[in-house]
């Protein structure tokens, strides 16, 4: 089953054809990657699929759901997560802070039920902070719960974005360059946690990613683009091995 399908996306900025006529499909369950190289276009897919851009033709499709039209503040309630490949966390909070930010993402929130802390409220922050905990204890974050974000290293912080993402329970979850910035012990890290995602929390996964050791050991799929245009798609070895996706990457 598809959880989402892209069909014929198209993104325009002035003259320049960002993304031209791409279409794929997401099934539930799978580790789907886009790969390219510099420039091809594969984040602004991801901004595309997350709303943060428009599309300047196609159509998004999450469960039989036309996204394409949405407001991008409504894609997390839908059941999607992402982070971000220039790490997106409010630095002078603690680890716990953000994460409960991230619960909150999902919260149906009301202003007197808010203020008057209500027990329907007391008991939907117990839940949050319980559900907080299960991730910081999924990804080792415990010696860094109450750490101020600014203070930690750069491949911690990484960790702590993705922990985020995981607290708004989405069921599709988008990883822009998950290893980006990271050492090798710490890529093998994340690779096992990707897994882990996936079989453990049963999270559908599409990435972008550029680390070809990464996408080869935890992808199902793959897409390869350059310039915004699909230039195959398969599993990891097919893809490697197509002449165009070795040709983009070394030259003709």
């Amino acid at each position: 089953m598809e959880l989402l399908r892209v069909e014929q996306l198209t993104k325009r900025f002035g003259g320049l054809t960002a993304v031209d006529d791409v279409s794929f499909g997401v099934r539930e369950g799978e580790i789907y990657t886009i790969i390219g190289p510099n420039g091809a276009g594969k984040t602004t897919i991801f901004n595309l699929v997350s709303l943060i851009y428009p599309a300047s033709a196609g159509r998004i499709v999450w469960r039989g759901e036309d996204l394409t039209a949405l407001a991008p503040d409504r894609v997390v309630s839908r059941g999607i997560g992402r982070t971000f490949q220039n790490i997106e966390l409010f630095e002078h909070a603690t680890v716990l802070q953000n994460l409960l930010i991230g619960c909150h993402a999902q919260a149906q929130s009301n202003f007197i039920a808010e203020m008057l802390f209500l027990p329907s409220v007391r008991r939907r922050e117990v839940e949050h902070r319980r559900r907080v905990e299960k991730i910081i204890d999924f990804l080792d974050l415990q010696v860094h719960r109450d750490s101020r974000v600014a203070g930690l290293p750069y491949g911690v912080r990484k960790v702590v974005e993705l922990a985020r993402a995981l607290c708004a329970q989405p069921r599709l979850l988008l990883l822009d360059e998950p290893s980006s910035g990271l050492n090798v012990e710490e890529t093998d890290d994340m690779a096992y946690w990707i897994q882990d995602i996936r079989d453990l929390l049963g999270i559908t996964v599409l990435m972008v990613e550029h680390d070809m050791s990464l996408v080869s050991r935890v992808s199902d799929r793959v897409l390869a683009v350059n310039y915004g245009k699909v230039l195959a798609e398969g599993s990891p070895s097919e893809v490697q091995s197509h002449p165009d996706v070795i040709a983009a990457y070394l030259g003709d």
